[in-house]
């Protein structure tokens, strides 16, 4: 698909396809799926999950009205009555430019559950929306991730008879809404084994429960223009309803060093920073390095970060943007017959 430079023609462009949150074809796409995004769920994993009991849709009350900033209620972007979505979230001060604040997630009705099955770390950070299960399958052990998809925050890519939605006019908006999924997620519990280009849609998922995706765009895209449908807090939905992010996700991190997520080889993703406040020089080919974390302070690990990178695609030379990846991991990811 041929992108316009200006930010109407993209529109135009995103309208006539119905993919500005990619429309692959092959595994490296957006969702690599043809159909439309009107609802149903997503593809399953296994279903053996164990340590919370999470993972509810948003309300589906007529509300369309939009939350403003300033409220004390629960979501990034301000909050509504009704979203029940940013339940255990809390606002703190750190906002991003586009208003989303930083939410602090409560976690403590699943943490008994997941110490229970010997995880610890950053896993422990993860939302009860997420549903953990440590297990083995083939003689290794990993970690399954059940998730529904869906951002802990309001969004102008819920449909607005969503009590989750959100008018928001800062960026170019997709044709597409946020459907619930129910999708399984592995990842190695040791990272280890060498690493690949990422193949596949689904590279990791947020401590919200948001998937990860990529630092690219469907094939014939620029992820740089597609960076111009994000939402407030930095995420949007491809074409079959899932929202995803490849860039820093601000209802989580802004410029700082807090943990992320995880990619499904079983390392962390961090902010821009390390834990001592300094922003790291040394990240090799996968956007890593290996040192001591929040999570880790006495044993230096490997880990990835949020990583600055500059466009050199005609349509958007010299734009820049902070992606959560660098398109591929570090060590051997985890088999997951969901994230194509």
């Amino acid at each position: 698909m041929r992108r316009a430079t200006t930010a109407l023609g993209f529109l135009a462009t995103c309208l006539l396809s119905f993919a500005c949150g990619g429309t692959a074809t092959d595994t490296n796409g957006e969702g690599g799926s043809s159909s439309t995004g009107s609802g149903g769920s997503g593809s399953t994993g296994s279903t053996s999950t164990t340590d919370s009991s999470s993972s509810s849709t948003g309300s589906t009350s007529t509300s369309g009205s939009t939350s403003t900033s300033g409220s004390t209620s629960t979501s990034g972007t301000g909050g509504s009555s009704g979203c029940t979505l940013t339940a255990d979230t809390t606002q703190t001060s750190a906002v991003s430019s586009s208003g989303c604040h930083v939410l602090d997630r409560d976690t403590s009705a699943c943490e008994a559950a997941r110490t229970a099955q010997g995880l610890s770390g950053f896993w422990l950070k993860m939302s009860c929306r997420v549903t953990l299960s440590a297990t083995t399958e083939n003689g290794v052990a990993v970690v399954k991730a059940e998730i529904d998809e869906q951002p802990d925050y309001e969004s102008n890519y819920f449909p607005t008879s969503n009590a989750c939605h959100e008018d928001y006019t800062g960026a170019i908006q997709n044709p597409n809404y946020i459907v619930a999924k129910d999708t399984v997620v592995e990842f190695a519990q040791t990272p280890a084994g060498s690493g690949s280009n990422f193949m596949g849609a689904i590279v990791g998922i947020a401590l919200n429960g948001v998937p990860i995706f990529g630092n690219f765009a469907a094939p014939g895209d620029d992820i740089y223009q597609e960076a111009k449908t994000f939402d407030r807090c930095g995420g949007h939905p491809q074409m079959n309803g899932n929202y995803h992010y490849h860039s820093e996700p601000f209802s989580i991190s802004n410029d700082d060093d807090a943990f992320i997520g995880v990619l499904r080889d079983g390392s962390p993703v961090y902010g821009r920073k390390d834990a001592d406040g300094s922003y790291p020089s040394d990240l090799d080919s996968t956007g890593g390095h290996t040192g001591t974390t929040l999570d880790s302070p006495s044993k230096a690990v490997y880990h990835y970060h949020v990583n600055e990178q500059t466009s050199t695609n005609a349509q958007s030379s010299g734009q820049k943007q902070w992606f959560l990846t660098k398109g591929g991991y570090h060590n051997a990811p985890a088999a997951c017959g969901a994230c194509n």
